[in-house]
């Protein structure tokens, strides 16, 4: 067995958008929910967003997610995709529950 002495660093809890490219980007998050979101369910390390049964929903669901993976390296992006339903879920590690807790907050709003 091979070992590795390389030393893993936390990814910074930090969003690389400027002001005005953060509050677009809430805009889009607000659009995909009443667009594509049937129920936004949230505890302390993760959101899920239901998605709506279509194609287009999880297009877009998908391409948000990649972006937002862009712009804020510490969250944790994955589609689920069960036999009748379709989840975006955007998962926080620990010391990062209130950011995702304003996150959730902002797509209630």
């Amino acid at each position: 067995m091979i070992e590795s002495s390389r030393r893993v660093e936390p990814v910074p809890i930090a969003c690389t958008l400027g002001a005005g490219a953060l509050e677009r980007r809430g805009d889009e998050w607000r659009a995909l929910v009443a667009s594509s979101v049937v129920q936004v369910e949230s505890d302390a390390s993760s959101v899920r967003l239901v998605l709506r049964d279509s194609d287009a929903a999880l297009l877009a669901a998908a391409s948000l997610g990649a972006r937002e993976k862009e712009c804020c390296a510490f969250f944790d992006v994955a589609i689920e995709i069960q036999a009748d339903t379709r989840v975006l879920r955007l998962s926080v590690p620990d010391g990062a529950e209130e950011v995702l807790a304003e996150f959730a907050e902002m797509l209630r709003s």
